[in-house]
């Protein structure tokens, strides 16, 4: 039985680091071609895992500590109630080489689930005044 709890071929995992770049943290990120993991908790261990297709927008922050020691924060915005619609990677070394690696699996995600991103922009197919809204398309 493997390790990871996310389904699929890994195209990436790491341990979470702490502020000093070393891996004495309980949380771990998987990422396959269908899904990201993230694993946290020793005594009560969570799962989150997040279908890559309903990822919508990628940010890498760097404070000025990560900075000085090689670490990004990766924030995954996403279309998952589960996550509270934010999928937070704390503390990953090479962030920018991670983040293409993401956005990659992402794009090949979304066609091969046959989404696109005009699904996920606005809440629902309604303008602001209730009304339904005539550029919406459903696919």
């Amino acid at each position: 039985m493997s390790n990871s709890m996310a389904d699929g071929d890994i195209l990436w995992a790491q341990r979470k680091r702490n502020w000093c770049r070393t891996p004495f943290t309980f949380t771990t990120y998987t990422l396959t071609n269908d899904e990201i993991a993230v694993k946290s908790g020793i005594l009560r261990e969570t799962y989150d895992v997040t279908k890559l297709f309903r990822v919508v927008d990628l940010t890498v922050t760097r404070t000025l500590l990560q900075r000085l020691f090689g670490l990004s924060t990766i924030t995954l915005e996403t279309r998952d109630q589960s996550s509270g619609g934010q999928l937070v990677l704390r503390n990953v070394i090479h962030g920018f080489e991670v983040r293409r690696v993401i956005q990659r699996a992402v794009d090949q995600s979304r066609n091969v689930n046959r989404v696109s991103a005009r699904e996920y922009m606005g809440d629902s197919a309604f303008d602001d005044s209730g009304e339904a809204d005539d550029d919406y398309t459903a696919q």
